[in-house]
């Protein structure tokens, strides 16, 4: 595996790199400020049904950006877009930790969110056009990981620094407020590497258009879609070649569903671990950044089973494999069943990410890839903010047993409806 991805390195273009790069700083920032922000909320006196609102709206904010964002990447300059959503997603996540009413927090919270938006809609596509198709599994791989990665760096950094300036200041308020900022530092910095990627990044990628995640029954091309409903949606969107709302319902429907079940339980594992076992900070920081570690090499290690069974039975094996572990870690009761789960949901849940992400920019022409990048990112994050809004309540009457079991249960029909739309068909066209 090593050997494989030291290969694609080599071919990873400047552009590529320098993306890579601006990833990590800015993950790093958000990760810490993530990690933090519902513990500062609590310590500010909010109550769990109060801290599901807050950050529902870092997801609204998304949400309101996703399309809109899809316009921006196809038509600016990504070295004028990238580095301005990065200084004006540090002017946000510094709101946070300044402001002293929840309004102006939830506010600097919805706009983090939005501008945050920005990076997740160009990351794909500008991937798939400065790419060529025998490195582009292990470049969306590793930025996947890069993601999960920077969780390491962002959580131990915010545990250890919130902990240690608590204890030389002996004031904890200031403490949270200190390192917010510190997060907001590093996705300022992102704005560097951000601004020395070519304008040619916008343009057409060195990797032809081909389906190949699709089985034959769904390689439905939407050049080749009749109908007045997919020429209205392509000229409406902006895209020359016709979209098929049929594949785009079958491609999304599944990362919906997904969505859900993560907004029910991953915002709160922190406060899990805090309120069932009293755990401290720095110990949060830890644990947490242990599952991104395993989260990382199980990411990485994505392109091997993709070219082992294939990329649509990857995703699909390992969203299944994950689902018992969610499972152990609700109802175990004993500490080290509960991390060991944690820490292998984390790997098998997150291993398929950057697979699905490739498959469904595989599945449309290059021109609909924002369009394709955004819709998921909308649906995604929509149904996260209305579940973690709905889950705070849940938990604060009656506890994380409830809301942790209906996302074991989102996330078996949204790998069911998966294997359903792409794997069930080419199985009966071998037949």
């Amino acid at each position: 595996m090593a050997s494989d991805y030291a290969r694609a390195f080599k071919l990873f273009s400047r552009d590529a790199r320098l993306f890579l790069l601006g990833n990590f700083l800015s993950g790093v920032g958000s990760n810490l400020v993530s990690l933090l922000l519902s513990l500062y909320l609590k310590r500010l006196g909010y109550n769990e049904g109060d801290i599901g609102a807050f950050l529902s709206a870092r997801a609204l904010g998304s949400v309101l950006v996703a399309v809109p964002a899809s316009f921006l990447v196809a038509r600016l300059d990504p070295r004028a877009l990238l580095p301005a959503a990065s200084a004006l997603a540090a002017a946000a996540y510094a709101a946070q930790g300044l402001a002293s009413s929840g309004e102006a927090i939830g506010a600097g919270v919805l706009l983090g969110g939005a501008f945050i938006a920005v990076f997740q809609v160009a990351g794909g596509p500008l991937l798939m056009r400065s790419s060529g198709e025998e490195e582009r599994t292990h470049l969306f791989a590793l930025n996947g990981a890069l993601n999960f990665g920077t969780g390491v760096v962002g959580s131990l950094i915010a545990g250890l620094a919130k902990d240690g300036l608590a204890a030389w200041t002996g004031d904890e308020l200031f403490a949270y407020r200190a390192t917010i900022l510190l997060g907001a530092a590093f996705l300022l910095s992102a704005l560097l590497p951000f601004s020395r990627i070519s304008a040619g990044s916008a343009g057409a990628g060195r990797g032809a258009y081909r389906p190949s995640g699709a089985p034959a029954a769904m390689d439905s091309r939407p050049d080749r879609c009749a109908g007045r409903a997919g020429a209205l949606a392509g000229r409406l969107f902006g895209c020359s070649s016709r979209i098929d709302p049929t594949l785009y319902l079958r491609a999304l429907l599944p990362n919906f569903l997904t969505g859900m079940g993560a907004g029910l339980t991953i915002p709160y594992i922190n406060l899990y671990f805090k309120n069932v076992f009293e755990m401290s900070d720095a110990a949060i920081g830890v644990a947490v950044a242990a599952g991104q570690v395993f989260t990382f090499f199980g990411i990485a290690a994505g392109p091997a089973l993709s070219k082992r069974i294939g990329m649509s039975r990857s995703i699909v094996l390992t969203q299944a494999l994950s689902v018992p572990f969610i499972l152990v870690l609700t109802y175990a009761g004993a500490f080290p069943l509960v991390v060991a789960a944690y820490l292998a949901r984390q790997a098998l849940m997150n291993l398929s990410t950057p697979l699905q992400d490739n498959f469904l920019l595989e599945l449309v022409p290059p021109d609909q890839q924002q369009l394709m990048n955004a819709l998921k990112m909308l649906l995604w994050m929509g149904s996260w903010m209305v579940a973690a809004r709905l889950s705070g309540s849940l938990i604060r009457d009656g506890g994380f047993a409830p809301s942790f079991t209906v996302t074991a249960a989102l996330y078996v029909l949204s790998t069911s409806l998966f294997w359903a739309c792409f794997i069930r068909g080419t199985a009966r066209g071998r037949r």
